[in-house]
């Protein structure tokens, strides 16, 4: 055989011996890629804080967490010493994603026309590189629980974690509920026409999804297709629960009333703070509450300046179940980052501290069906955590480090920290 036909067999062969190669490679167990966070004090939020704690990440979930843990030969181990580590915070109700800038139409993308559009999912529309995602994970916000916007029956929400490159990614749990806006005229009209509308439309679901399983068990023929009253269906089934908007404590009651005439299994109530006026009896049926805008202006005048302030420790005295959110729309959404403040106004307003904290951490993820994966340092849990000079509720409070599914997110990635580095050294250059 001549050198050149040699040469021209290797160079066929290397190729295909190359992807051989690759194929055994792809058999082999990934190695495990496991990171030691030492020396912070850490707040596990469902127990006791740990001084000079360890917490043992791997392939992205909370391995261990305790003080004097051994580390492995292996680990990375990121020296945390000074600082204090805390699950991350998840923001129960927002439209992160789906607004950049509120006043700019185009930018907004919040609701679809029509009042009916239970079918929409909210996690679709979402921007994976919205600015704000950034400025939110710089202020300790690391998952959000993105809502629609408009309408009566507004379709159902996603909680997200605010890191991937696609919605795909970045899709924690879904569909956590589906959402209803109840109409305030209907607090004071029986014959309310949105209201009707409602309950025509789940009516019309009811019964389209009894025809459905006739369908199948062959004892009638298929009905036509509706993705709208389909959509409705593991809200009728108790798969999801309802998220009822409501506003004003004459239309919470009203919405309340509605919610138990129809009998779902599951209610969250997302409203203001008008919400304090109904705390026993939502403790009592056990409806959880997603507080709306503690940051607020009373709006009777017989009422105290601290009335939103109050509000939550009035719930927590009640039992109720509840978390703490901003408005969720409007420029509070390019202000999601400061979520943990609202939880501060109510710790410095008769709120336990320590309730204050799990209103933004535990509790959300709690009452979003995902406490068991969410919300505190805990083993089995997602890694998502972040590391700052102290308590995270305070305004002066530095976050130093962040990490989402175990892997450190690049802080610098915020415009707000890259424009303070930028003009912090000039004006540093600048001094004499």
């Amino acid at each position: 055989m001549t050198n050149t036909a040699c040469s021209m067999i290797t160079k066929n062969l290397l190729p295909a011996a190359g992807l051989v190669v690759l194929g055994l490679l792809a058999w082999l167990p990934a190695r495990a890629e496991i990171t030691a966070l030492t020396g912070a004090t850490v707040h596990p939020v469902s127990a006791e804080p740990i001084e000079d704690g360890v917490v043992l990440i791997e392939n992205g979930l909370i391995q261990d967490v305790g003080a004097g843990l051994e580390i492995p030969e292996q680990a990375t181990v990121v020296d945390l010493s000074g600082l204090h580590l805390y699950p991350g915070f998840v923001h129960p109700g927002t439209q992160l994603g789906l607004t950049e800038i509120s006043s700019v139409a185009g930018t907004v993308d919040t609701a679809e026309m029509g009042s009916i559009n239970a079918a929409l999912r909210v996690e679709v529309a979402v921007n994976h590189d919205s600015e704000l995602l950034p400025a939110a994970i710089a202020g300790g916000v690391l998952n959000a629980h993105v809502m629609p916007g408009g309408g009566l029956i507004r379709g159902t929400s996603a909680l997200l974690q605010l890191e991937g490159w696609s919605w795909e990614e970045m899709v924690f749990h879904s569909p956590t509920a589906m959402h209803v806006a109840f109409p305030p005229g209907a607090a004071s009209d029986e014959d309310n026409e949105d209201l009707q509308l409602i309950d025509e439309t789940l009516e019309q679901a009811r019964h389209w999804h009894a025809a459905e399983r006739a369908a199948g068990a062959g004892q009638a023929p298929r009905p036509a297709r509706n993705d709208q009253l389909e959509a409705l269906g593991p809200l009728l089934a108790g798969e999801v629960p309802l998220m009822l908007h409501a506003n004003g404590i004459e239309v919470i009651e009203a919405a309340l009333d509605w919610a138990e005439s129809h009998d779902f299994e599951r209610v969250i109530l997302v409203a203001n703070a008008d919400v304090q006026y109904a705390a026993e009896r939502l403790a009592e049926a056990d409806v959880a509450v997603i507080l709306r805008a503690v940051h607020a202006m009373p709006v009777r005048r017989w009422e105290p300046y601290d009335m939103a302030f109050t509000a939550a420790a009035r719930l927590h005295e009640a039992g109720v179940r509840f978390a703490i959110s901003d408005n969720g729309g409007g420029m509070d959404v390019a202000n999601a980052r400061n979520l943990p403040f609202h939880a501060g106004t109510a710790a410095a307003h008769g709120l336990d501290p320590a309730a204050a904290l799990k209103s933004v951490t535990l509790w959300p993820a709690e009452i979003l069906g995902v406490g068991d994966r969410l919300g505190s340092i805990e083993v089995g849990k997602q890694a998502s955590l972040f590391a700052s000079t102290g308590d995270p509720l305070e305004p002066m409070t530095q976050i130093r480090h962040a990490w989402i599914d175990g892997v450190e997110y690049d802080l610098m990635r915020d415009r707000g920290r890259r424009l303070h580095q930028r003009y912090h050294q000039r004006l540093q250059t600048a001094t004499p």
